[in-house]
């Protein structure tokens, strides 16, 4: 039974594959888990955390290529803000919620 837990799956939203595609979707879902993540262990610096594209890789199977891809798309679409920081440069991630709601048409109050 442990095979069917949820750290087996990936969580994706209809609405953002119908908005955005097929891979940003799994990286938003992947993006917002690892925000969760480092949020529960109060490990977030300034709103953002590290991760590297093989860990993104072996979470959601998307090849280095197509995060690029994606990651650029969510960058323009203003819902994923990346940083380089660090020697050798590091990517640290974060996430606009409110863009989020947005391209949902959620109403953020209603969420909480």
């Amino acid at each position: 039974m442990n095979v069917l837990t949820n750290k087996g799956y990936i969580i994706v939203n209809k609405i953002l594959i119908r908005k955005l595609g097929l891979e940003c979707a799994i990286l938003i879902g992947e993006l917002c888990s690892e925000y969760s993540y480092w949020e529960k262990y109060n490990k977030l610096e300034n709103g953002f955390f590290y991760s590297t594209r093989e860990n993104i890789f072996n979470n959601t199977g998307i090849s280095s290529y197509y995060q690029r891809k994606a990651i650029a798309k969510l960058i323009q679409r203003k819902i994923v803000i990346e940083k380089y920081e660090g020697i050798p440069h590091k990517i640290w991630y974060t996430l606009n919620f409110d863009k989020l709601y947005e391209i949902l048409n959620f109403d953020k109050e209603t969420t909480d």
